[in-house]
């Protein structure tokens, strides 16, 4: 809650308190320096009392002159209430009111009596009048013979001090709240704006947008914040460069190495269908050259009109079996032209079409044959043969081929045997590819890094740390799907990957089955 409050609020009311409590102050000691002054004018009067008292009763010695002189006074000044006089035997010997003479002292007057001193008590007495009792002794030759005792009415005293302290209050709290106002208007110009100017340059700064340098109209403080600031800005604009740049650099790095990784794959892919080829190739060519020797010595039998009916036949058997042989490795050898030129062509250009994904995706693994005989290692695929998707198939070919080979080169060891599975279905508008080997598996600290770029566990034997990292951005990146890596030691690896085929224009994956 209190970080909520603006530093501007805060400000103003811890000042405001401070200037309240300080008006506080000086009005109690204005009221207290009045009622001092109060006490001074009641002391003097009860002097001046005294004094013609004494000597009124030093000149006559008689206790009814102080009585005339106490009604005298009475009459005269009406705040005067009461006038008593005791004795020095603690007896009351004159008053104006008559119905106390004769009567015992009260204890207070012993200390008048005793120490000679004036004395002055203010209290509330029968009533809410504000009354002030004065004593002050009775003096004949230097000695105390009594004490007298003065009731006063302050009503009028009170009240003056009271409109006094009323006045000097309201007059503090005018000149705190234009204080306050003042303060709230100096520190919205001075601190509040210039705060929010900074606040709002660096909300910009952090939007990226770019900005002036900033020029405050504002303290000292405030203006060596803001040129730190402009200095801030202008190293992250410099900084901003260098990064945008190393970052420029890294993606060009890294885009050639992803490029160099699919030319290797694909000059892999040549070598290995160029042995495939040369298979059935070169059982075509030596059929051919037996059958071209063959006829050569047919040819002779029939010049020298040697031919016999069974050398017919026999050469007639021999060319269609010879002429089979041929046939089938030339077919062979077509189908795995074909196969590896639409792989070829799909890998080096990004083009979508519509493509039966099963049956292409057999061909990826025709052209992989090569490579997978040379282990002890068998694959296979299951889905629907018939499912139709428009997409790239360049992006399927090196999706399955850096599976694949992530296998062959992580899983198993030369002398073992293993078994790999290509399970494809579809289920409510997204298609699920399931890939797993049998082989040695992983522990969870290498599958969680197995997408990192440049992450490899078989760097000895010339892995890049490209191959999982680059089916990773296919699939995120390109069809806007997902893959997640299941794997346990000696438990094999799996990869499940999800791929939404609802919206043509939102991903590149469509199915049409």
């Amino acid at each position: 809650m209190i970080r909520t409050i603006s530093l501007q609020f805060k400000l103003v009311v811890l000042v405001s308190l401070v200037i309240l409590a300080m008006t506080v102050i000086i009005v109690s000691f204005h009221a207290q320096s009045l009622q001092q002054t109060v006490r001074q004018a009641l002391f003097s009067q009860m002097t001046g009392i005294t004094t013609a008292l004494n000597a009124r009763y030093e000149e006559s010695r008689s206790v009814k002159d102080i009585q005339q002189m106490f009604d005298y006074i009475q009459l005269r000044n009406a705040n005067v209430l009461e006038l008593t006089l005791h004795g020095s035997d603690r007896y009351i010997l004159a008053s104006t009111d008559r119905s106390l003479i004769g009567r015992v002292s009260p204890k207070y007057v012993g200390e008048t009596l005793i120490d000679s001193k004036t004395l002055v008590d203010q209290q509330l007495l029968n009533g809410d009048e504000p009354k002030v009792r004065l004593l002050a002794p009775l003096l004949e030759d230097g000695t105390t013979v009594g004490a007298i005792e003065l009731l006063l009415n302050i009503s009028v005293e009170e009240a003056l001090i009271k409109n006094n302290v009323m006045s000097s209050i309201v007059v503090g709290l005018i000149c705190d709240i234009g204080f306050v106002i003042l303060l709230w208007f100096s520190l919205r110009k001075l601190l509040v704006r210039p705060l929010l100017t900074l606040r709002q340059a660096a909300i910009a700064i952090k939007l990226g947008k770019r900005t002036t340098r900033l020029q405050m109209n504002a303290s000292l403080e405030i203006t060596e914040v803001a040129d730190a600031f402009n200095d801030m800005v202008e190293n992250l604009d410099a900084r901003y460069g260098e990064l945008r740049q190393a970052l420029h650099t890294l993606q060009s790095t890294q885009e050639q190495l992803v490029q160099s990784e699919k030319m290797s794959a694909l000059g892999r892919l040549v070598a290995g269908v160029a042995h495939e080829i040369n298979t059935p190739l070169g059982v075509g060519v030596t059929a051919i050259s037996y059958l071209d020797q063959r006829t050569k010595d047919f040819t002779g039998l029939y010049e020298q009109n040697r031919m016999k009916k069974s050398d017919l036949e026999s050469y007639i058997k021999m060319a269609q079996e010879t002429t089979g042989i041929i046939q089938t490795n030339l077919l062979r050898a077509s189908e795995l032209i074909k196969s590896f030129k639409q792989v070829s062509v799909d890998q080096s250009h990004e083009e979508k079409r519509t493509f039966r994904l099963l049956e292409y995706i057999e061909d990826i693994l025709r052209s992989l044959q090569p490579t997978i005989r040379k282990t002890r290692q068998r694959i296979a695929v299951l889905g629907d043969y018939n499912m139709e998707v428009t997409s790239n198939p360049g992006v399927v070919s090196q999706i399955v081929t850096n599976l694949v080979m992530n296998s062959l080169t992580h899983a198993y060891e030369p002398e073992d045997e293993g078994y790999m599975l290509l399970r494809i279905q579809s289920e409510r508008g997204h298609l699920i590819i399931q890939y797993a080997d049998d082989g040695k598996g992983m522990p969870k600290h290498v599958a969680d890094k197995i997408f990192d770029p440049f992450f490899t566990t078989n760097r000895s034997k010339g892995g890049t740390g490209l191959g999982m990292n680059i089916v990773y951005n296919l699939i995120t990146q390109k069809l806007g799907g997902t893959i997640h890596c299941y794997s346990e030691p000696g438990r094999g690896t799996t990869f499940i990957i999800d791929i939404p085929t609802g919206q043509e224009k939102t991903h590149e994956l469509q199915q049409f089955a």
